[in-house]
């Protein structure tokens, strides 16, 4: 019989555990990357680990850099409110640290989606 759908991935397997089991593969399932079963389960079967990586340093250094953002920001305004600063000059060091914060954000994403895919 054709698969109406066309999935991705349609072959199914079907596994049961006991009630103690399944609450151990919950508790693993949140401590791992994984949103679901389904993906935890598929990674374990097919390179028999499940590798879980910190990002919480990645994490902090993006809300600092945030945070920087917001501060030249705070600066700017008061610049121009003063007139003490170049238009162009507020508008170089705005641009910077966007850049600077896209690639943190773009490295970030990159970095978990790799840990992700298989």
């Amino acid at each position: 019989m054709e698969n109406k759908y066309k999935l991705k991935r349609p072959y199914e397997r079907k596994v049961r555990f006991s009630k103690e089991e399944n609450e151990y593969l919950k508790k693993k399932i949140e401590d791992s990357p994984f949103k679901n079963f389904q993906n935890y389960a598929r990674i374990l079967c097919l390179t028999g680990e499940v590798k879980v990586v910190d990002y919480s340093k990645l994490l902090e250094l993006n809300n600092e850099v945030r945070r920087m953002g917001n501060n030249i920001n705070q600066m700017a305004k008061l610049a121009h409110q003063f007139e003490e600063i170049a238009p162009e000059d507020i508008k170089d060091l705005t641009d910077l640290i966007l850049e600077v914060k896209n690639l943190i954000s773009t490295k970030l994403d990159k970095e978990i989606k790799t840990e992700r895919i298989i």
